[in-house]
């Protein structure tokens, strides 16, 4: 995976560089999907590439985010989509190396001004921060903490439509959470919200960095505890108790949803 260390150098060709057009990784048309550039290779085809943030290591390589700013793109050389292009196609740690370089490219681009004074931000000499040439205000890359959650009853659980996108997957619950609030009170909080149903037995199952903005997914499970499913219409256009051997389309095991949506698939089918 990509190992986060401070810079260890200038840049140099052989560094590695995980590339953006706007929001659009773009990827060699010859490479298997996913291949970051050598940077040399990427100034041969791109000569006004930036120099780019620095993100890591990627496989020992130094590597950096690098935005191409509306470059114009050979259809014959270069292939270009959003990360949900790559998701399921590249392995789990490679997947993490993008979604953190645009994570760091969006960074950027949106503290371009400090929210203080106004002056103009430029990168730390850490590259961790960035900071008001004038009053020196720092700002760190954000995560949006968000809880997600599947509720249990018996050999049930609790699945959901989201509101606003169509027939699609049913998905286990989840929102953000609040300042002052842990996690666990999110869990509690958002079910309620969303459907109308208490939980209780709240446990931790795992995290996933995910880059749909910019969210930490912080997986729980819950056991249902009462109430009746009333979904709030603006969130929820449908929620269900379904088994698993009547599962509607859920999501795919890269996502925690999916994680948590097979990995009590599994408990129950060694249980029988």
């Amino acid at each position: 995976m990509l190992e986060i260390v401070s810079r260890p150098a200038l840049p140099s060709d052989g560094d590695l560089c995980f590339v953006f057009n706007r929001y659009d990784a773009i990827g060699n048309l010859m490479d298997a999907p996913g291949t970051p550039w050598q940077r040399a290779a990427l100034k041969a085809e791109f000569p006004k590439a930036e120099e780019g943030v620095f993100l890591g290591l990627w496989r020992g390589v130094p590597a950096y985010a690098v935005g191409l700013h509306d470059a114009q793109l050979d259809p014959m050389r270069h292939v270009s989509g959003s990360l949900y292009t790559l998701l399921g196609r590249i392995d789990d740690a490679l997947f993490g190396a993008y979604g953190r370089a645009l994570q760091m490219l969006r960074w950027r681009a949106e503290n371009q001004y400090c929210g203080r004074c106004g002056e103009a931000m430029l990168l730390g000499d850490g590259e961790r921060a960035m900071v008001c040439g004038q009053c020196q205000l720092s700002r760190y890359p954000q995560l949006a903490p968000c809880a997600i959650v599947l509720v249990t009853r018996g050999r049930e659980m609790l699945l959901a439509q989201a509101a606003g996108r169509g027939p699609g997957f049913y998905s286990t619950l989840a929102g953000f959470i609040e300042p002052g609030e842990s996690a666990e009170e999110a869990v509690a909080r958002e079910v309620e919200e969303e459907v109308g149903v208490k939980v209780t037995d709240i446990r931790y199952f795992g995290s996933q960095p995910w880059p749909f903005p910019g969210q930490l997914m912080l997986g729980f499970t819950a056991r249902y505890d009462s109430g009746e499913i009333q979904p709030d219409p603006e969130e929820i256009a449908d929620a269900q108790w379904f088994t698993a051997d009547a599962l509607p389309p859920v999501p795919p095991a890269v996502s925690i949803s999916g994680q948590l949506i097979r990995s009590f698939i599994q408990q129950e089918a060694l249980g029988d």
